[in-house]
């Protein structure tokens, strides 16, 4: 193929440069031409060709008219063609933005690897608490859905083979807060998983199984969270059966707040600077209470969590985990300061 192109360019620069000596020869011998020169020829024939038309040289013999005729025909190819090509530049410029070639600047945003209806409930959830969200998937038709379903201000798309592990620069891993891993099988999770880690040993994951018995097999290469998609179901269907006011509570707080009654389970990171830093627990918590009519639950520090303890000094880092609705959270930051 790339032989026959060569060929063609090459037969197409003598043909032109052979029909511009030609038009010289025939226009430089009449008394009445005017294209006296090679340079006038020249000239002539890159005006024509690109349909510009000066009209300061033009062809009065019988062959040189012919030959202004074949600059007449070739202009409207090569017109044709600048304008198929710089559609075809648009349109490929459209497309590997949609499917997200040329990556996005997200930091400290969710990944998701590996698309279906599960990863669609836990994507709604993560926009819901208007955090960014980048989604890899190796099926150009869940492009189209994601980016009708998400708002792509808040949702990148990238379309990807799984196993290009370094093309997932694009979507910032390396950065991101957290990267949920969504595949049906376990044993396919597992593989992927580690060869993931290699790639990406400082990210934080999230692994989804349907079989609780690899969780330590998980946690032994560094898997943050382990979850289990039946017994989370398992728990909340059985609390449904027994106790199930408290089931209703527990979905509302699993699920993100959409408004400013609905009560969700937030985190915090204490900064270095905070005023909270070295009071006690409890009272940290009747502050909460009474200032922003939040509940402190605990403390995680250093991956160990302190569910309401009795005696225990804020320290920087410290995760607060509590509950409160999304109006309350946003004056939190002047109450950690």
């Amino acid at each position: 193929m790339k032989k026959r192109v060569f060929i063609v360019i090459i037969f197409s620069i003598i043909s032109y440069n052979l029909s511009v000596y030609l038009l010289y020869i025939f226009e430089s011998t009449s008394a009445d031409g005017n294209i006296l020169n090679l340079r006038d020829s020249y000239w002539y024939s890159i005006v024509t060709l690109t349909t510009v038309g000066y009209g300061d040289f033009y062809p009065v013999t019988f062959w040189g008219r012919t030959i202004g005729f074949l600059f007449i025909l070739g202009s409207l190819g090569i017109l044709g063609l600048l304008i198929s090509e710089l559609s075809l530049i648009i349109s490929n410029y459209r497309q590997k933005k949609k499917e997200g070639y040329f990556g996005t600047t997200m930091e400290k945003h969710c990944v998701i690897i590996g698309w279906d209806d599960f990863s669609q409930m836990v994507a709604e959830q993560i926009i819901n608490a208007n955090k960014e969200l980048a989604i890899i998937t190796d099926d150009k038709e869940d492009i189209d859905r994601i980016n009708s379903k998400f708002p792509q201000d808040h949702c990148f798309a990238y379309l990807s083979n799984l196993k290009s592990y370094s093309k997932f620069e694009k979507v910032n891993i390396d950065k991101a807060e957290r990267v949920y891993l969504n595949f049906k099988d376990d044993s396919e999770t597992l593989v992927y998983t580690i060869n993931l880690k290699k790639a990406y040993p400082n990210a934080t994951f999230v692994v989804a199984l349907n079989n609780m018995e690899l969780v330590s097999t998980f946690n032994y290469m560094g898997v943050n969270f382990v979850i289990s998609k039946n017994e989370i179901a398992s728990k909340l269907i059985a609390s449904y059966v027994f106790e199930p006011n408290v089931a209703l509570f527990a979905e509302d707080l699993l699920s993100t707040s959409e408004g400013e009654d609905e009560l969700d389970i937030w985190e915090k990171e204490v900064p270095e600077d905070s005023l909270l830093i070295g009071q006690n627990y409890i009272d940290v918590f009747v502050d909460l209470k009474k200032k922003l009519n939040i509940i402190l639950l605990g403390v995680c520090r250093d991956g160990v969590q302190y569910k309401n303890p009795d005696n225990l000094s804020i320290e920087y880092n410290d995760i607060l985990v509590f509950i409160g609705g999304s109006s309350s959270y946003a004056d939190l930051n002047e109450f950690l300061y």
